[in-house]
């Protein structure tokens, strides 16, 4: 319990909302309180209607107390629910706006850095399982515990041994119990948990690479596969189930006891007299009890698996809590003694580098070199380990609105399963429908979106994979000029396209965007006659600096790459 006081995803907002929390846990005990009083009630009509009643009013009062309490619980549980969920509702909308935070503050080295079933397994579950931790664990737990505490000191009204005895099976029911089950589970849960998990990013990974497998004649590998990791699942389930099953029979059991010590009890004190009538309304009020405590194993059981879940959110990178404020003033771009390290690795080694506005450039290299790296560092995506980078005087990892002044169209332009018109309109909403025309129109694809059947409300599939690669990189570019920003980095755009789309793309990027800093990325030559500059890194260096014209005749490694790349 501790790790959830101090666990940054669970105890700040048990803080932060401890007084809906509070109005929460005070409607499931009255909650629990009228469940009891009903039957306590009804039990007591059941006694006092098979003696003659002296007074039609001793029966009627106690109906009416039956027909309040039967309102009330309902009514109550109603509340409650609402109030519980309004409250987990709110804090699951900070939890998920603060998961949103972390994971932008690296949104462009994440897929380095995690699995993709990683990935979707902290998306899909995690955040799930805090907001099960307050709804399944502490909700019950504070419930049952406050319930616990208004039993025995109402007891001890009556007999100091009566809330002895009564202490000593609510903590069989509230602690020894659940311990027990949480410390004979706690090894199954965490196989079982790392078998799930390893189900998860095996199919993720297997379901993306399909293709392959049947391509291979290998679907029937893929199949025995994932039925024997789904088997080593329903096995450990089984066990589970049989533990819980036997652990169920034991509450059965002490609940029975709980019935039979009150039964002894009351006629131990009620033995005379109007007192008598009493009995069966006391071993009644026990029964509704049992919702309030047979929760509990399963909740303490599943604590260890929800803590697991806010401390693997909590090895996420922290927010950006960078203020940007600086103002761009300009679109000229300095780099000065740069470097940027992954851990110990080095990308990036004291590049100084000066891009004016209007200029464009193309930096080449191979792959892990640092290109993309340094696309990222530019926008500020990306903070140097040392060094400065300045946009238009602004420092970038300071400045404000850059998205406003730098574009990207990178290697796999992703398109969202909604209108096209959505897609398109992403950096600029209020773009109307001449300028989505005309944008269109420049990239060459106006025709065929006027031949779709709804045209700008046509729905994109996920991904958009109903568009060829070359489609998806002429709706970037679309975005791109909408948005009307002044300097472009094209992160190799064409890498993945056959040659003469590749070269068409090309041609059609540089006329449309030449008016703009163009920052071009790529790993071979193709395209670099339209550029001012050429570098060329090496080992996180510039190597090569230079006209391209210049370079041709004056520069023997680049004269080696170009006649390399031209298959000469």
């Amino acid at each position: 319990m501790k790790d959830i006081v101090t666990n940054s995803w669970i105890g700040p907002y048990l803080r932060k909302y401890k007084w809906g929390l509070a109005l929460a846990i005070l409607l499931g005990l009255l909650t629990m309180l009228c469940a009891g009083l009903l039957m306590f009630s009804a039990g007591y009509v059941i006694s006092k209607s098979a003696t003659k009643p002296d007074n039609i009013l001793i029966i009627y009062v106690p109906v009416l107390f039956v027909r309040i309490f039967g309102i009330a619980r309902p009514l109550l549980r109603y509340i409650e629910r609402l109030t519980s969920h309004n409250w987990i509702l709110k804090l699951t909308s900070d939890l998920r706006r603060k998961l949103y935070l972390r994971l932008e503050t690296r949104a462009v080295s994440l897929a380095q850095d995690y699995q993709l079933g990683d990935l979707l397994g902290i998306l899909n579950q995690d955040i799930a399982n805090l907001q099960d931790l307050y709804l399944r664990t502490i909700f019950p737990v504070l419930i049952a515990g406050s319930l616990s505490v208004a039993l025995i000191i109402a007891s001890s009204v009556f007999s100091i041994w009566m809330a002895l005895g009564l202490a000593l099976i609510l903590a069989l029911l509230y602690f020894v119990i659940p311990i027990v089950s949480m410390r004979r589970m706690r090894a199954r849960d965490e196989k079982l948990k790392s078998y799930h998990n390893q189900l998860f990013t095996e199919l993720t990974d297997n379901v993306l690479g399909l293709q392959d497998w049947r391509l291979s004649n290998r679907k029937a590998d893929f199949l025995a596969r994932y039925t024997k990791a789904e088997s080593q699942v329903r096995g450990e389930q089984k066990q589970i189930f049989s533990f819980a099953r036997k652990r169920g029979l034991v509450l059965q059991v002490i609940f029975g006891l709980l019935v039979v010590f009150f039964l002894v009890i009351s006629t131990t004190f009620l033995k005379h007299g109007e007192a008598a009538n009493y009995i069966a309304a006391v071993a009644l009020f026990v029964f509704p009890l049992f919702d309030a405590y047979s929760p509990l194993s399963d909740a303490l059981v599943e604590t260890n698996r929800y803590v697991d879940s806010a401390a693997r959110l909590d090895a996420l990178p922290q927010e950006n809590t960078m203020t940007r404020e600086e103002v761009i003033s300009g679109n000229d771009i300095v780099l000065t003694d740069l470097r940027f390290a992954y851990a110990d690795h080095e990308v990036i080694k004291a590049i100084n580098l000066q891009v004016t506005s209007g200029e464009k450039i193309a930096i080449l290299g191979r792959s892990g070199v640092g290109k993309s790296t340094l696309a990222g560092l530019i926008r500020g995506d990306l903070a140097p380990s040392s060094g400065k980078i300045t946009i238009g005087g602004a420092n970038a990892t300071k400045a404000k609105d850059m998205e406003q002044h730098i574009g990207v169209i990178n290697q796999s332009p992703y398109l969202f399963a909604t209108t096209l018109r959505n897609n398109l309109t992403l950096a600029k909403l209020e773009a109307n429908d001449a300028e989505i025309w005309q944008a269109l129109e420049i990239v060459g694809l106006k025709e065929m979106v006027k031949a779709l059947p709804e045209q700008l409300e046509t729905m994109v599939d996920e991904a958009g994979n109903r568009f060829s690669g070359g489609e998806r990189q002429r709706l970037a570019l679309a975005r791109i000029l909408l948005s009307n920003v002044p300097i472009i980095i094209l992160d190799e755009p064409t890498v993945s396209l056959d040659p003469i789309t590749e070269n068409q793309l090309l041609t059609l990027f540089f006329e449309a965007l030449k008016d703009k800093t163009l920052i071009f990325i790529t790993h071979h030559l193709l395209g670099v006659n339209n550029v001012n500059r050429v570098l060329f890194l090496e080992k996180g260096e510039v190597v090569i600096d230079g006209k391209p014209e210049v370079l041709l005749v004056e520069n023997e490694k680049f004269k080696k790459l170009y006649a390399l790349d031209k298959g000469l």
